[in-house]
């Protein structure tokens, strides 16, 4: 079960995210938030980038909290794929120096969206990469790239088509643009495909039978009522 499933809108764990969401919005106020500008990441400028000493500094002086704390928030922020690295997409980590770069995920990607990451869209992420790379996957994305062809092959010439089309899409982009959105697409699916061996940030474990924020009614006055 995953944080988009029924009954997640009762659970605690929504409503952490709610407020982490609340403070990445609050990051990105033009005038209270973090500092953006453009930074050279490779042999291109990326724009709307900021330092992991940055955020680090901004959710320390904002909450009044010690550097440990704002430190494991920032870990909670990069890891549920609110904001991703530019450098090391593998690592959802927040690292507090001024080398390391990072960019806001659009909201359209946050974990509390109500669409689920489908079978279909990773497997046209895992074939745009396939044709890029030229099959030179990470061994988990060979395996889930296999598995999914099995799966669901009475839709890969859909796939596969799609995959081509995004990937000739995205080689017209700008370099920077298409650097960002790499990175983007890949912490994304790190968070919501994780590689075998990591934690699942979205596992929330157990579904519950009943809604514990729900207003309970003794039953006796109600019955009263309407007799």
């Amino acid at each position: 079960m995953t944080i988009r499933h029924q009954g997640q809108q009762y659970r605690p764990r929504m409503a952490f995210l709610r407020k982490i969401e609340a403070l990445v919005k609050e990051m990105q106020n033009p005038e209270t938030g973090i500092r953006m500008q453009s930074q050279r990441v490779m042999i291109t400028n990326i724009p709307h980038a900021m330092t992991g000493n940055d955020i680090l500094q901004w959710i320390a002086q904002r909450l009044w909290i010690g550097h440990m704390e704002a430190q494991n928030l920032g870990n909670f922020v990069v890891k549920y794929g609110y904001v991703y690295p530019l450098q090391d997409p593998k690592n959802l980590n927040l690292k507090p120096d001024n080398s390391s770069l990072y960019r806001f995920q659009t909201p359209y990607f946050w974990p509390t969206q109500q669409w689920s990451a489908e079978d279909t869209d990773y497997a046209i992420y895992l074939a745009k990469r396939n044709i890029k790379k030229k099959g030179i996957l990470e061994e988990y994305e060979k395996e889930n790239y296999s598995f999914l062809n099995k799966k669901i092959n009475h839709k890969w010439d859909f796939i596969i088509m799609q995959a081509k089309e995004q990937y000739k899409t995205g080689k017209e982009r700008k370099k920077a643009d298409r650097y960002a959105l790499d990175c983007q697409e890949k912490a994304y699916w790190l968070v919501h495909r994780c590689p075998p061996g990591t934690d699942n940030i979205l596992d929330y474990g157990l579904n519950r039978v009943t809604n514990p924020n729900e207003v309970k009614v003794n039953s006796y006055f109600s019955l009263i009522s309407v007799l």
